[in-house]
């Protein structure tokens, strides 16, 4: 346990707070509060987010797999954004699910870190566990019941609708883990220290927005 938390105890995870620390301002107040600040924040971070990914193509094995993926985070952007305009009243949910999202990404991590032995996909993933997974997915679940129960209306369908998600964000974090072995890199960039490019903070939104941005406008 001791040798768990020191692993804790190192740049990287300090790297990843003080990051979270400016992302989390920087992609919540947006939504609450103007309409032409959040079209202009999430299509600088969408244009960085294809700049990524197209300097991923220059030594990507197969390249049709970044282009297919570069017109799912277009109109992944698209249909978020407009959603947000027209249906205003939705902004709410979709901040319980980047809520969402954040409690799985970080008790996934911090699950792998402390209890993580067996890895989940070696070939696709080195970072990702087993046993990070499974804690991920539990505290992601349990912590979005009590953002739910305490700061918005509770509904027993919310249980679902978070299962849901946790299900899109793992599968579109899993998608860019693909991509970015097919490129024979890491990291989609160095933007954001401890997490690596915006890419690989958003990797599990895009998929997310996509399908309930269908869902919306379907």
């Amino acid at each position: 346990m001791e040798n768990s938390i020191q692993k804790l105890s190192n740049l990287e995870f300090l790297q990843r707070v003080l990051s979270a620390i400016i992302f989390v301002p920087l992609i919540i107040l947006p939504i609450l509060f103007s309409n032409y600040l959040l079209i202009t924040i999430y299509l600088i971070i969408n244009s960085i987010i294809i700049w990524e990914l197209n300097y991923m193509k220059i030594n990507a094995k197969y390249k049709i797999l970044i282009n297919a993926y570069i017109l799912i985070t277009i109109i992944s952007f698209f249909l978020f954004l407009l959603i947000l305009i027209t249906i205003p009243e939705i902004n709410i949910l979709f901040i319980q699910f980047i809520f969402t999202i954040w409690f799985f990404d970080t008790f996934s991590y911090l699950g792998g870190k402390l209890f993580g032995k067996k890895k989940l996909m070696p070939a696709i993933s080195s970072g990702k566990t087993i046993n990070g997974l499974i804690i991920g997915f539990v505290f992601s679940l349990f912590f979005s019941q009590i953002l739910k129960y305490y700061l918005f209306t509770y509904s027993i369908t919310f249980i679902f609708e978070t299962i849901l998600i946790v299900f899109l964000a793992f599968i579109g974090d899993m998608t860019v883990s693909i991509l970015k072995r097919n490129s024979g890199i890491k990291d989609s960039g160095n933007i954001m220290p401890g997490h690596g490019g915006l890419l690989d903070r958003f990797d599990s939104f895009i998929l997310v927005f996509l399908v309930i941005g269908l869902t919306y406008t379907i």
